[in-house]
């Protein structure tokens, strides 16, 4: 279990790993309680696969019209927000017009602790 401190940056990246070319896929990462996404627009952001990125409450989903066989990745950053114990649930993948091609991911346990504030005597 990684522990961050309230306030960190996280930097989550999904890494594809592709057999084969494929076209119109969609990968959907579920944003663990207690996070929030830096990032809220969602729209083109430049990244190498090209995807359109949607931000939403309980996830962030990346839309890919071409995939080319290899390996690629899209990342986007989180901010921990609320102290606790979190489970950041399995990220998976689909093709949107061929529902048996299928992907999924391994889930993270993640702890948030309290920032302490620093105290100052003068």
């Amino acid at each position: 279990m990684q522990t961050l401190t309230s306030g960190d940056l996280v930097e989550v990246e999904l890494v594809i790993q592709s057999k084969n070319d494929y076209e119109y896929l969609v990968f959907e990462d579920m944003k663990p309680a207690g996070f929030e996404a830096v990032q809220v627009q969602s729209g083109y952001n430049g990244n190498a696969m090209g995807a359109y990125v949607e931000f939403r409450d309980e996830r962030v989903s990346f839309f890919v019209r071409q995939l080319a066989r290899g390996k690629h990745s899209v990342s986007y950053r989180l901010r921990a927000e609320i102290p606790g114990k979190f489970s950041a649930l399995p990220a998976h993948g689909y093709a949107m017009y061929a529902p048996e091609l299928k992907a999924n991911a391994d889930e993270v346990k993640l702890r948030v602790i309290d920032a302490v504030p620093q105290v100052s005597h003068q």
